[in-house]
């Protein structure tokens, strides 16, 4: 009986189970989810200035409609209106604004900096994720965006320096260079001024603040450091006067030495930059009429003429790549130091020099006699071609003189057509001259005997049949260019 009952229980146990049996072998499932959707659209806004603008601005105003909770984050494409090609991509808050600075400057990137009201085309692209999904919508619209820019002028003049005051504000004589385009993409402007007896002290206007000057006597438009009256730092921020405790003039001591003074103006930055230059008498081409050697031991023999305090030329026939750089003595062998182009290859008639990233300059004609002059008061160079294309040839050109007791021939090569060069040893003082071709016929003197001393004096233009020159002891570098009859003793 025992073994019965426990049967039957078994089965009823067994029968009650059943009513809610689930075979869980079957696999398992979810309720099924509501499909998601996200749209989302723009608004265009008002038009923006960046001059009064706060530090982010609403660009365009985003709206979202999602079924659940979202988080949505979005990226701006700039272009300009009509599109083109450049494209500046930002990002954007959740309710559609950016940094002010970062909108500045994607404007000027696509239209450049001139502060005119410009019609910029927004591609707005917003991801959205709901839950696990991502989605992504893109809308479009076009604002209107003003860029901040300082107000430039079209001109610029120093007042002061080597010129009275109130004439040179009168005269505008002091005229700053630009190039030709517009100021706000180009906001550099240049001047090389000359350097006072002593110190130097100048302020900066427009034609503005001069004509305030001339008609009102009105002082306060100019231009002055903000590093207080007096500065004399090179570089600098400028300011009105009317927003100055002084005037601000600038001051470069005379203890710098200095011949020239260029100025370099940024007036995006409204900031100055001077540069003292001292203008040596010694300065040498390198480019292919002396095989582009840079080594102060032997690539120093093509020198130009020194024909007055600021000027030098060096007239031969350029040949070639008919390219050449200009070096100071001083700075022989730096290519960061060099003179030359503005821009590489520059194969003008005239031009302005420079030696910072100075590009090559360019005969305007290969193998043809030019004269190259460089003005270092006006930081210039200009080419001027010889009428006479067919210069005497020499086949020598050397020393002779009372050191070889007038009895023999101390040769100088031809280190670029008719110019010729030679490192001499004077042992004792005394008299020589240059002579071609080992003949008195043609020979190059100064006045009469001993009128040159080149201890006094490192150059004088010869003469056929001039005086005998008189040489102290010592070691030179001696030119002649028989085109020119420029006659060179450089001590060493």
């Amino acid at each position: 009986m025992k073994k019965l009952l426990s049967m039957v229980g078994l089965v009823m146990l067994m029968a009650s189970c059943s009513e809610d049996y689930t075979d869980w072998a079957l696999p398992q499932t979810n309720p099924e989810e509501a499909a998601k959707t996200v749209e989302m659209t723009v608004k265009p806004v008002a038009d923006i200035d960046l001059a009064t603008a706060p530090d982010s601005v609403q660009l365009f105003t985003p709206e979202v409609v999602v079924a659940d909770e979202a988080v949505s984050s979005y990226t701006v494409n700039l272009t300009t209106n009509p599109a083109s090609d450049a494209v500046v991509t930002l990002v954007a808050d959740a309710q559609g604004r950016v940094a002010s600075a970062d909108l500045q400057a994607a404007v000027v990137q696509l239209y450049g900096a001139k502060p005119d009201k410009r019609s910029v085309a927004l591609e707005v692209v917003c991801l959205t994720a709901v839950g696990s999904q991502t989605f992504k919508n893109v809308g479009t619209t076009t604002v209107n965006i003003t860029p901040k820019a300082p107000h430039i002028s079209d001109n610029y003049y120093v007042v002061g320096a080597t010129y009275d005051w109130a004439e040179s504000a009168k005269t505008k004589v002091q005229k700053f260079s630009h190039s030709a385009t517009n100021v706000y993409d180009d906001p550099i402007f240049t001047i090389t001024i000359k350097a006072s007896q002593g110190d130097t002290w100048f302020a900066i206007g427009d034609d503005e603040a001069l004509d305030a000057i001339t008609n009102n006597g009105d002082w306060s438009k100019l231009l002055g450091t903000t590093g207080g009256n007096g500065n004399q730092s090179m570089t600098g921020s400028l300011a009105a006067r009317s927003e100055l405790s002084d005037d601000g003039s600038i001051c470069m001591p005379g203890s710098l030495g200095a011949d020239f003074f260029k100025i370099t103006l940024n007036m995006m930055e409204y900031t100055y930059t001077i540069e003292p230059i001292i203008v040596a008498s010694q300065y040498y081409l390198v480019g292919a009429a002396q095989g582009w050697n840079s080594d102060r031991a032997s690539g120093m023999t093509c020198m130009f003429t020194p024909e007055s305090k600021s000027v030098v030329s060096y007239t031969t026939k350029w040949t070639g790549d008919h390219n050449l750089k200009i070096w100071s003595f001083d700075d022989f062998g730096d290519w960061g130091k060099c003179y030359g182009a503005l821009t590489d290859g520059d194969a003008s008639a005239s031009g302005a020099l420079t030696n910072s990233n100075s590009g090559a300059i360019v005969c305007p004609e290969g193998d043809a006699f030019y004269t190259i002059t460089l003005n270092f008061s006006t930081m210039t160079y200009t080419w001027t071609k010889l009428d006479n294309q067919a210069p005497t040839e020499y086949t020598n050109i050397s020393l002779i003189g009372e050191f070889n007791g007038w009895g023999g021939d101390f040769e100088l090569k031809q280190v670029a057509p008719h110019n010729w060069h030679a490192v001499f040893v004077q042992e004792n003082a005394g008299m020589l001259k240059y002579r071609a071709n080992h003949d008195w016929s043609v020979n190059w003197g100064f006045g009469s005997d001993g009128d040159w001393n080149v201890a006094d004096a490192i150059n004088k233009i010869g003469t056929n049949g001039g005086g005998n020159i008189y040489v102290p002891a010592g070691t030179y570098d001696v030119y002649l260019n028989d085109i020119t009859n420029s006659m060179l003793f450089v001590a060493q």
